[in-house]
């Protein structure tokens, strides 16, 4: 992909000397931003010998040397023949920004095709189309065709799918004083697309940070490969994220799931961290220009009680832990305090300290205090008459070379937040080497996301080893015998997986059933087994806590009658008599293959009532313990695991896994398209876990 950021030539298809030429705007921007390859105009409907300078040719074949990229900003319809002319002639890199593709039904979807299967003939690679394409500070590439000024170099590379979402972001990071080093604009991306660009940014020197907008995620699987691999931070603002309308779900994990869930749960394991306001784009990318915070200790500071109160709050919400620096720092402030009548304290009100030259040396003694990971500052910049007044003092002294020497040589963050009027804190951020946040909250909430992503990073990826006692071979066989969807019989493949499960038998008759319950043993429990009753409770068929076979015999008797009570043609295709499992809590393991993502896993609170509390978590498969047991903490359910009411605590671990054995399960064979296993038991601490119901859909040939 160098050649399409790095080119020494550049040929301009459609390059014409009339004013409303739009490839001229493209280069004018080659020339504004200091391009130094050459140029070549190609336009065979034009008979200027030359555009601003820049020499014309009638046909890409007759340039004088092969061009490195070619830019094809013409009506879609004459797409396919210029890719085609470009292949002739030996080009290898084409950006395309025209519009008129899949976007407008079928004849741009032939378009499409047209471009994508002449672009392989000749081993062309693209960006586009329906894009704004690619620019690059580092050598003033810049090939949108809207007219542009550089923004400041630094470390952001974005890749965007809307031209429009990526130019604004673009103007909002010249504004805020924000570097960048790359962009792309996908569009359609019919040929290189999010991961192609994620994975070459990943490789990319200039870039420190890569920053996604995405609409749609076609190889989530991929994306999510490539962004474990890149040690860099992956920030991502995904929109069109609500479900256009929910399918009629086999299960209950996918009829609880939605696309938000198992997007947090790939991000989460990739390491991608996630937005959802577009200013945050600006805010992640100030946070990841200061050093990492290691741990959670923080430290506030401002010359405003009320900010001091609002930071505490926000950081509180955050998770953040306030930072004791000790006495010995509270002593020394002590010294440069005026009147005394602040109580030094974290969050640090420092309106008592009148000698705003004491600053530096409180940020310095913050910053390289062992007992703080990070701090932060929040001050206003009002608009006050000059003078030498102690005010006007404390408010406008420069302190970013003592800033930046502070962060520097501590190896630590200090975000400094400025309230102000809009032009003012604008002429200051363009003054300052440093990153200004607007606001505090977006601050906060920017230091947390980056703590999260160095400790994400801190713990390492993963490795996923098959856990012992899953029968492989056994499963296999199991899953090519029982195509289409299964109730409890699927509980076999769950022990051929290493998962405990009651024993069974499915009863034709009350007689049969009384003498399966002799042979498992009481209590037993019966449930009726029929395809039009997937709702069992819901049709009266489960009798719980049978102890005698007179018991037996009259359940099997009602539940056949609640059946026909309940669908009166509905299938009956016996009673399954069922060892009663032991005390403890039901939860549920459920599981799915999302079109982008692959397997998916999920678990909470079971029962009858999952779809009322939605008490879920989600992990991609295959998934460890570890990451398992930390998202079974975070469930509401998981309060009462721990034991609650006098009960004692559920087996965690045991439940963790046999979530891992479900993930691996899934993983290997992509057959099992859905999977349910509710009720799941969990017994006492120490105890194991027990599968007591199941519904599984296996397709033969995915």
């Amino acid at each position: 992909m160098e050649k399409l950021f790095y080119p020494q030539s550049i040929a301009i298809m459609g390059l014409s000397s009339r004013p409303d030429n739009i490839p001229r705007l493209v280069l004018e921007n080659l020339i504004r931003w200091g391009y130094l390859g050459r140029i070549f105009g190609v336009n065979p409907r034009s008979t200027d010998p030359h555009v601003d300078g820049i020499k014309m040719y009638r046909d890409i074949g007759e340039l004088p040397a092969v061009p490195d990229l070619v830019f094809v900003l013409i009506p879609a319809r004459f797409v396919p023949d210029a890719v085609d002319a470009c292949g002739k002639a030996g080009v290898r890199w084409m950006a395309i920004p025209s519009g008129g593709f899949n976007e407008l039904g079928e004849e741009g979807r032939k378009l499409a095709e047209q471009v994508v299967r002449r672009a392989r003939q000749y081993g062309i690679r693209f960006v586009g189309p329906n894009g704004v394409t690619v620019a690059n500070t580092a050598n003033g590439l810049c090939l949108p065709f809207v007219p542009s000024f550089s923004p400041p170099k630094g470390g952001l590379s974005i890749i965007t799918q809307s031209g429009g979402v990526g130019l604004m972001l673009w103007n909002l990071m010249t504004d805020e004083n924000v570097g960048m080093a790359k962009f792309a604009s996908i569009g359609n991306k019919l040929d290189l697309d999010e991961v192609d660009f994620l994975e070459y940014f990943g490789r990319d020197p200039d870039t420190r940070v890569i920053g996604m907008y995405l609409e749609s995620i076609p190889r989530g699987d991929r994306l999510i490969e490539a962004a474990s691999r890149i040690s860099k931070p992956v920030i991502v603002l995904k929109s069109n994220t609500t479900d256009a309308g929910k399918k009629v779900a086999m299960s209950h994990t996918a009829a609880i799931s939605n696309n938000e869930a198992i997007l947090d749960a790939a991000f989460e394991r990739a390491g991608i961290t996630r937005i959802h306001e577009f200013n945050d784009f600006i805010s992640m990318a100030k946070v990841f220009d200061l050093p990492p915070m290691r741990g959670k200790r923080i430290m506030v500071m401002s010359p405003a009680g009320g900010f001091t109160v609002m930071m505490a709050d926000l950081c509180e919400e955050s998770g953040f832990a306030f930072a004791d620096p000790g006495p010995a720092f509270y002593d020394e402030l002590k010294n440069s305090s005026n009147a005394g009548v602040i109580h030094f304290s974290n969050p640090l009100d420092m309106g008592d300290i009148y000698d705003a030259g004491a600053y530096s040396n409180i940020f310095f003694s913050v910053m390289h205090n062992e007992n703080v990971d990070g701090a932060v500052y929040v001050t206003q910049w009002p608009e006050m008459p000059r003078g030498e007044d102690v005010f006007y003092k404390m408010f406008h002294t420069d302190l970013s070379k003592e800033v930046t020497g502070t962060i520097l040589s501590s190896g630590k963050p200090l975000g400094i937040c400025l309230f102000g009027l809009s032009a003012t804190i604008s002429r200051i951020k363009r003054n300052l080497d440093i990153p200004i946040f607007n606001n505090a909250g977006e601050m906060i909430r920017a230091f947390k996301k980056q703590h999260d992503y160095y400790a994400r990073k801190a713990d390492g990826s993963p490795v996923h080893a098959l856990p012992d006692r899953i029968d492989i071979r056994a499963a296999k066989t199991w899953i090519a015998d029982h195509p289409g969807v299964k109730g409890e019989e699927a509980l076999e493949l769950l022990r051929h997986g290493g998962i405990a499960a009651a024993e069974s038998v499915v009863a034709g008759n009350a007689n049969e059933a009384a003498a399966a319950a002799e042979r498992i043993g009481y209590p037993v429990v019966m449930k009726i087994v029929s395809p039009d009753a997937v709702h069992k409770s819901d049709a009266g068929g489960v009798i719980t806590g049978i102890e005698t076979a007179e018991a037996v015999r009259s359940a099997f008797d009602r539940i056949r009658r609640n059946l026909d009570r309940c669908k009166k043609d509905a299938r009956f295709e016996g009673i399954r008599v069922m060892k009663q499992a032991g005390e403890g809590y039901d939860m549920f393991i459920g599981g799915q293959r999302d079109a982008s993502f692959g397997p998916v896993v999920s678990f909470g609170y079971g029962g009858i009532y999952i779809e009322v509390f939605k008490d879920v978590a989600h992990v991609l498969c295959p998934a460890g313990s570890r990451e398992i047991e930390e998202k079974i903490r975070k469930l509401k359910s998981c309060k009462i695991l721990q034991g609650a009411r006098g009960k004692g605590a559920g087996d965690i671990p045991g439940y963790a896994a046999a979530i891992e054995r479900v993930s691996h399960l899934l993983h290997q064979f992509p057959q099992i398209r859905e999977l349910d296993v509710n009720p799941l038991r969990v017994l006492a601490d120490g105890s194991g876990v027990v599968a007591l119901d199941a519904r599984i859909r296996i397709v033969p040939n995915p």
